[in-house]
């Protein structure tokens, strides 16, 4: 199956990405800006094809409709792609609850909200007197979103909860020093590459975090998967928890952990088309690959999430 990994750095430019491959139906080739439909500076990917998939897989795609196997969602259908991402933001939800834990809390901010995928599913899972403050930069490929969060928590009766305003993490404004209790935030700090651009949030991140406040941010692993491989185009850069550990202790954090949100999205060939192009996939490769997409579709990475103090 056809793996896929993509992270929307800010402010660079994209570099090719070489693929190794074990696919006889696939050729060593290049993923560069080229494969992406957007000449923006944004579009980076990854992408992993198993050898095989497995008969229980095979056969649950078979019947159609929404199914979840293990700790793996099952679309086929276009109709089953927003029912897959609920259930798999629901799942991502009760993680990031569950780390939470027991500690005393009022406020939340989460960084990098986006359309709130992430926003609502967490609110109906938090006490109701608990504030969220939701930011994001609604800028580039994520022009917009801000308009669509608002929908949407109007839409959910939420929207009294939830303080949600333009900002990017690296310059917050409107929010007070050592106000937040914690924050968290999903696929952002691969939109921040570089060091000084994850140091910048990170200093922010510390100026309004309580002292004993915590945080935890979820991004998706650059290696995935421990089947072996047959086709992989490598990210660069990836964040890696040692990465974070040590970057994030320089800049005053600490009481680090490091746990894995295993569920993932098996998507049929409708539905991976569609991912591929959101994610910026040109025509050209899509007709390179349609041949694998049609016999495996694609799933989405584990996630690896890192959590520490102040």
């Amino acid at each position: 199956m056809l793996l896929l990994w993509a992270s929307l750095p800010l402010d660079r430019e994209v570099p090719s990405l070489r693929i190794k491959t074990g696919v006889s139906d696939i050729s060593n080739q290049i993923l560069s800006r080229a494969d992406c439909a957007s000449q923006d500076k944004h579009m980076q990917a990854d992408f992993r094809i198993a050898k095989n998939v497995s008969q229980s897989l095979k056969r649950s795609l078979k019947t159609g409709g929404l199914e979840v196997s293990g700790r793996k969602i099952i679309a086929r259908n276009r109709s089953d792609l927003s029912k897959a991402w609920a259930r798999y933001y629901d799942l991502l939800a009760a993680q990031f609850v569950e780390r939470i834990g027991r500690r005393r809390f009022r406020v939340i901010l989460e960084a990098g909200c986006g359309k709130g995928q992430l926003t609502i599913p967490l609110l109906r899972r938090l006490p109701r007197e608990v504030k969220v403050i939701a930011i994001d930069s609604s800028k580039g490929p994520y022009a917009g979103w801000s308009k669509v969060l608002s929908q949407e928590l109007r839409r959910a009766g939420l929207e009294k909860r939830v303080r949600s305003f333009r900002s990017d993490a690296r310059r917050i404004r409107g929010i007070e020093s050592e106000s937040v209790d914690i924050i968290v935030s999903n696929e952002l700090l691969c939109d921040l590459p570089y060091d000084p651009q994850l140091e910048k949030a990170l200093i922010e991140f510390y100026r309004i975090l309580r002292p004993g406040g915590f945080m935890i941010h979820g991004e998706w692993s650059s290696s995935p998967a421990a089947e072996p491989q047959a086709f992989l185009v490598k990210h660069w850069p990836s964040w890696t928890p040692d990465q974070l550990f040590s970057i994030m202790r320089k800049n005053g954090f600490h009481n680090f952990q490091v746990t894995y949100f295993d569920t993932t999205i098996h998507f049929g060939y409708e539905n991976a088309l569609k991912e591929l192009q959101t994610w910026g996939a040109t025509k050209r490769f899509l007709r390179r690959n349609d041949a694998v997409l049609k016999r495996e579709g694609i799933e989405l990475p584990y996630e690896h999430m890192v959590e520490c103090e102040k």
